[in-house]
């Protein structure tokens, strides 16, 4: 049985593709104003198709929650790998736990930065050096408790001390200062590493989309520090949307412009949204551009000649 719309069902379907026409033309106009701070080289789409087909194969939903996830194992991994390839051949790598007393009632925001401020005042005393390189990735226990797992890389013969005690130091005249714990919130365990890249992404694959909501408000899940210029910027080349990477290269200065789409800070070049959001939430988008992709096959590691990895396996120790 064929069931025909009612005329009040056809109004309300009739305003709602007016309403919905008229929020396609604001944002398109709102994406091309924004060609006027750059040079912009885009192609549009939805050509010569009706305005409802048109939306129905442009419109894309995205999982915020899935999203972070992505997001995390992306830059966590990548992030490993160049910290790894950094050192000797004689660095010492540690695994580092910071697992609270009590629930998430305890947590504050600030702990694992107060204790990588610690970590990195007691390398300075040790070596002369503040730069330490680490990451860290946040995980939550069968009790529903936020911990962390961190990696250091240290130069042979460091070791890192253990963050539920005090710890010292021994001044140029051979005066010996005690400091207080690096982590006085609970436990922590200190463990050698053989192979730290897998051990972080083995916890990385335990957060999913169903369970990083869980954590509490405002946690950061996973960091680094460490990373060499080179390093920095192709981690941030692999954040990049699509349509970013396929016009830059790894030494390109892109970031967020005002308003949605990247801008070149060095040469004002601005790269457009390829898509707008359709409502509020900012969870349903529709494409209003395709953006020409200009990468070469090898990929955009085949744009930075100038660059030198200092990873003792050379550019491909970054990839591969």
């Amino acid at each position: 049985m064929i069931v025909r719309p009612s005329p009040a069902m056809a109004h309300a379907a009739k305003v709602a593709h007016a309403r919905s026409c008229a929020r396609f033309a604001q944002q398109w106009a709102q994406q091309e104003a924004r060609s006027a701070s750059g040079l912009v080289s885009v192609s549009t789409t939805c050509k010569g198709l009706p305005v409802v087909v048109a939306m129905a194969a442009n419109t894309i939903e995205i999982d915020k929650q899935q999203a972070r996830v992505t997001r995390l194992r992306k830059s966590l991994g990548v992030a490993a790998k160049q910290l790894h390839n950094l050192g000797s051949k004689r660095q010492k790598v540690w695994m580092l736990t910071l697992t609270y007393a009590g629930d998430n009632s305890a947590w504050r925001p600030e702990h694992i930065s107060r204790y990588l401020d610690a970590l990195r005042k007691w390398h300075y005393a040790a070596t002369g050096c503040k730069k330490v390189r680490y990451a860290w990735v946040a995980e939550l226990q069968q009790r529903g408790v936020i911990h962390y797992h961190v990696i250091v890389w240290l130069e042979h013969g460091l070791t890192p001390p253990k963050g539920d005690r005090p710890w010292k130091t021994t001044d140029r005249k051979g005066v010996t200062s005690w400091h207080p714990p690096m982590w006085p919130h609970g436990m922590t365990n200190r463990l050698k590493s053989t192979a730290p890249v897998a051990y972080l992404m083995k916890y990385a694959s335990k957060i999913e989309s169903k369970n990083v909501g869980s954590f509490p408000h405002g946690a950061r899940i996973h960091g680094c520090g460490g990373l060499d210029p080179a390093g920095r910027s192709i981690r941030r080349w692999v954040l990049w949307p699509a349509y970013v990477q396929g016009n830059a290269s790894v030494s390109d200065r892109f970031r967020p412009a005002p308003g949605g789409g990247f801008i070149n800070a060095e040469t004002g070049e601005v790269l457009l949204s390829e898509y707008a959001p359709t409502g509020g939430g900012f969870e349903r988008f529709i494409r209003i551009r395709n953006t020409p992709r200009r990468v070469e096959a090898a990929g955009p590691f085949s744009w930075n000649p100038h660059y030198t990895n200092s990873a003792n396996g050379g550019q491909a120790g970054y990839v591969h």
